[in-house]
């Protein structure tokens, strides 16, 4: 979704979070697989992935953005997601972030640490 004016998307979301050391320490190939629909190795049942699950989020701009001196950092988050959208897309949010936590279709969760959810309403100017 392309970014929206301050008028339209008033709404804002920061979402901190960080993968566990059992995350980081898996090869790029196996993490890559879970963004993708596939065989849970964990419980031997099919999953959506987090790519589907995020599907619902298509109406929402979110920016992802990296802690620049690297990941799985003592006391220190590893992704800051950042998201905006219209007053009749706050819903639409919530199903996402739903979505996402939901370990049935969506494994990748299991290794998610999750910061505190920030939510405000965008201004013109400060």
């Amino acid at each position: 979704m392309a970014r929206r004016s301050w008028r339209f998307a008033r709404n804002a979301f920061v979402l901190p979070m960080s993968k566990s050391a059992e995350w980081w320490a898996k090869s790029s190939l196996e993490r890559h697989a879970f963004f993708y629909p596939h065989v849970d190795q964990a419980t031997g049942c099919p999953v959506s992935g987090h790519a589907r699950a995020a599907q619902a989020g298509s109406t929402l701009f979110r920016r992802l953005y990296r802690n620049p001196d690297g990941y799985d950092r003592s006391g220190e988050f590893d992704f800051v997601t950042y998201f905006e959208c219209e007053d009749e897309h706050v819903e639409t949010f919530e199903s996402l972030c739903t979505a996402l936590r939901d370990m049935g279709n969506n494994p990748e969760w299991r290794f998610v640490n999750e910061g505190s959810l920030w939510r405000g309403s965008r201004v013109q100017g400060w």
